[in-house]
């Protein structure tokens, strides 16, 4: 009965030492988890907030831009809340082999963690807007407009019951507006527009137009002055440099290398379908002549971006001067699928007045320093109905006019 008892209590005390072990096991694991987690959290922090001063550090000097010089990141360790952070820069391309992207890597060190995020930055273009407009002279957003996209007005934003009405719908508008000075004051408050994505006033975004890359980008391929009559056919164009000159058909790939088509000096007609990406300007170097575009008939892709997904086509229509529609086709519903720019001047319906009754369907963006009237809002003209095309939100025509800003595409941690 003795040694049983002492067999007892030594199984007791084993079964008891192995649980203290167990338990004192798992309290220390318990605190090292405790001490991961905290570390984790501040080295995190620390990474998130040199990515901020660097996102930060990009948005005011801008490199590359305006004139200023690359920025080599920060290199050499910066303390921050008792671990360090350093800052690496890349220029990187984007999917079609265009550089201008930036590529931000920081990197945290806190005790024995580390921990990194990368930001990756691309130049914002104008092409991000489904509407701008440098001014709303004499022009008001009635209750039947409607704008399905961000939306920019450089200065007042002007709404009221008279005036020319710009597109058909309902007083709405989907995405973000923003505006330098702000609405106009209304006669009457109930008549307010709304604003989905809501509103933001004191932002100035002016018009910028970087003649210089356009025409580097063109090449030895840009015409000089008079007429250039374009028709897009999928991936070719038709051009004739007169109504009833000689007609050539070459690739894109052959006229436009870099996705750039552009006459200086002169007046670019444009009308087809288009199944690549693609450019087209009318500038103005110098002179006080030239920079304007006509549109005379449907600009269109082949297949349609909002049905197909992989849809490559995307459209950029660049003037220097103002942007006509002057079609003289038997039908009276046009449509124009692209952003369309106007650095000096607008986009507008020739004798919007007085030609037959029909409408205009945008699929892209209408930018330019004015809004005109394109209809008189009962039997005439083309009342306008602008539909943002998503895909500009992250991409743009090749060397779309840049707001010499960058934004944020993508962060990854």
């Amino acid at each position: 009965m003795g040694k049983q008892a002492l067999l007892l209590v030594i199984g007791y005390s084993l079964i008891f030492l192995m649980t203290g072990a167990m338990m004192s096991n798992s309290t220390v694991d318990a605190f090292r988890n405790a001490m991961d987690y905290y570390e984790g959290n501040i080295v995190r922090d620390i990474a998130i907030s040199g990515a901020n001063m660097g996102a930060n550090y990009i948005f005011i000097n801008r490199p590359l831009m305006n004139s200023n010089p690359w920025w080599n990141g920060w290199p050499s360790p910066i303390k921050l809340n008792g671990g360090t952070f350093t800052v690496a820069m890349d220029s990187v391309k984007d999917m079609y082999g265009n550089w201008g992207r930036i590529r931000m890597t920081t990197t945290a060190h806190y005790d024995t963690s580390t921990y990194s995020v990368t930001v990756l930055f691309h130049p914002s273009q104008f092409s991000k807007f489904c509407m701008y407009a440098g001014a709303m002279d004499g022009v008001y957003f009635e209750p039947q407009d409607s704008v399905f996209g961000p939306c920019h007005i450089e200065k007042t934003l002007n709404y009221g019951n008279t005036g020319g009405g710009i597109m058909t719908g309902g007083a709405y508008f989907g995405g973000k507006v923003t505006t330098k000075n702000g609405i106009a004051a209304l006669t009457n408050p109930a008549m307010l527009p709304t604003f989905a994505q809501g509103r933001e006033d004191g932002v100035s975004i002016p018009l910028s137009l970087n003649t210089t890359q356009l025409v580097a980008e063109a090449g030895g391929n840009i015409f000089t002055g008079g007429e250039l009559w374009v028709t897009l056919k999928d991936d070719s164009v038709a051009w004739k440099r007169s109504k009833t000159g000689a007609v050539t058909t070459q690739a894109i790939t052959q006229i436009a290398p870099n996705g750039v088509l552009a006459i200086d000096k002169g007046t670019l007609y444009i009308q087809g379908e288009l199944s690549t990406r693609l450019t087209v300007a009318s500038l103005r170097t110098s002179g006080s002549t030239g920079g304007t575009i006509i549109v005379k008939d449907n600009v269109t892709y082949k297949t349609d971006p909002r049905v197909d997904p992989l849809c490559h086509a995307m459209l950029g229509v660049v003037g220097y001067g103002s942007i006509s529609i002057d079609t003289t086709a038997a039908h009276n519903n046009f449509t124009v699928q692209g952003s369309l720019y106007s650095q000096t001047d607008g986009v507008q319906v020739v004798n919007w007045d007085s030609r037959p009754r029909g409408n205009l369907y945008v699929l892209g963006g209408w930018i330019g320093t004015q809004i005109f009237a394109t209809s008189n809002g009962t039997t005439t003209g083309l009342p306008v109905n602008v539909t943002f095309d998503e895909r500009f939100r992250v991409d743009a025509p090749p060397y779309f006019p840049g707001t010499n800003g960058y934004e944020i595409l993508a962060w990854y941690e």
